[in-house]
This record gives structure tokens, sequence and C-alpha cells, in this order.
């Protein structure tokens, strides 16, 4: 089994903390996976560009912080790996 590697929460930015944020309260409150199209959405009323939001969403997903969340529609959720 391979170790897990932990990062070091200082290297993610303040965007990208916005929708781990996002993602969190979305869970807590809907008690499902966050829409893709929702966090877009979030971050939109924040004045954040589309393509800017699914940048850091990939990011995040690397860095382990997100990962997809597995769904029987086409659609597109995440669910959050660790808290900010």
């Amino acid at each position: 089994m391979p170790k897990t590697i932990y990062v070091s929460i200082s290297d993610i930015s303040d965007l990208q903390t916005d929708i781990m944020v996002f993602i969190q309260t979305w869970v807590h409150e809907k008690k499902k996976p966050t829409p893709l199209k929702e966090v877009i959405l979030g971050m939109e009323d924040k004045g954040i560009k589309k393509d800017t939001t699914v940048k850091a969403i990939r990011v995040l997903i690397l860095k382990g912080y997100i990962r997809r969340a597995n769904t029987i529609s086409n659609k597109t959720f995440f669910v959050q790996l660790r808290t900010v």
C-alpha cells in the first residue's frame, strides 16, 4: 500500500481555499456531493471566471484536497478529502 503524502495547507491559494469552503458548506447543508456547476456559479458570484475556477479545481484534485464523487449520472460532482 503506498504511503499517503500530506501537503501543508499553506500551499493552496485563496481561491482554492474559497472553493474548499464552498464545497464543505454545500456538503454540510445539502448532504450530497457538490456539482461542478454549483461551484462555478458560487465562484462567479465572487467575480471569479469559469476557466479560473476549473483550473483551481484541477489543482485541488492533483494535490489531494478534493476528489470527483462516484455518481450514476454523467454530471461531475466533488467531495472534500481534507478540511481547511
